[in-house]
């Protein structure tokens, strides 16, 4: 098994298309196939299954999906680690995020690590909190900023920050209090993220511990939804600043602290036997950077460094 044929295979389930594949490798249809198949012959299985919509990788061909990008990643890494040198930082950083984060982090990231390194290539892999660990353990992602992550064997935390959760509802919704409790929580609908997620076992705590019940409108694990679906007035839900702050002050919501003052701890999470490049070194010292620059400058409210 060949680092090429790999490559060459993640292309081909990528664009699900072999002639559109060889074109973007620069490489001969004829060779590409030839490769596939050698891969195929050397591990005694199909990888892909052609039909007339194009090519379509089979249940082991999924799996070795998964594997090669891991692989891959780590032989970049690798290759980063070894020839590490004070010259220009290059190589590629994937960052798992809840969604919650990456809508205030992504973008003052992204802008400094283009200013300050431009030969490092950032992708963001925006996904349900659940599923940030999974990631990391995978391979699929260098590193992770997760919600109360619990410890687990292999994974290495390093608390960053805890942030509040605010309960966000339509313009039309008023408290008489400035703190809002459970009671007055009550009578209202909520969206939440479905379970598992560590957000929605804080909120189910909260009515728990008060032995109140709450009416669940809807679910949906990405803020992306949950915003969208409290400006339109239908239901309520919570959340922390980083998701809805850009949506203030062009959407009818309003946000409201909590009598219960509810936290979140978010903490960066890398797997113990992963590679660490130097682009992902120095992404991940930005990336505390950024986060101390949104705090500091009060553009993160309810938001405290932990370093």
């Amino acid at each position: 098994m060949k680092i090429r044929q790999l490559q060459y295979f993640l292309r081909v389930v990528e664009m699900q298309n072999i002639t559109r594949a060889a074109e973007s490798l620069h490489v001969a249809q004829p060779a590409l196939s030839q490769q596939i198949g050698l891969l195929e012959d050397e591990l005694g299985v199909k990888l892909l299954a052609r039909g007339s919509k194009g090519v379509t990788a089979t249940t082991e061909g999924q799996l070795l999906y998964r594997h090669a990008q891991t692989i891959l990643r780590q032989v970049e890494n690798t290759k980063s680690l070894l020839t590490k040198t004070t010259s220009q930082v290059s190589g590629s950083v994937s960052i798992g995020l809840a969604s919650s984060t990456a809508r205030l982090v992504c973008l003052p990231l992204l802008a400094a690590a283009r200013k300050i390194y431009p030969s490092v290539v950032i992708e963001t892999v925006d996904t349900p909190s659940a599923d940030l660990t999974k990631l990391v353990m995978q391979g699929r992602v260098d590193f992770a900023i997760s919600p109360d992550q619990q410890a687990i064997k292999g994974l290495v935390r390093m608390p960053l920050f805890t942030e509040e959760l605010y309960l966000l509802t339509h313009q039309s919704v008023e408290f008489k209090r400035p703190r809002v409790t459970v009671d007055d929580m009550s009578p209202l609908n909520f969206v939440l993220p479905s379970p598992p997620n560590q957000l929605r076992a804080i909120f189910d705590q909260m009515f728990h511990a008060e032995r109140r019940s709450y009416n669940l409108f809807a679910e949906a694990s990405t803020s992306a939804i949950l915003v969208p679906v409290v400006a339109a007035g239908l239901a309520s839900t919570l959340l922390p600043y980083a998701a809805f702050k850009a949506d203030l002050n062009i959407s009818p919501i309003r946000s409201h602290r909590l009598h219960t003052n509810p936290k979140r701890e978010m903490m960066l999470c890398v797997s113990e036997t992963s590679v660490t490049s130097h682009a992902v070194e120095k992404v991940i010292e930005l990336l505390r950077e950024v986060i101390k620059d949104l705090v500091l400058s009060k553009q993160w409210k309810g938001c405290e460094l932990h370093y």
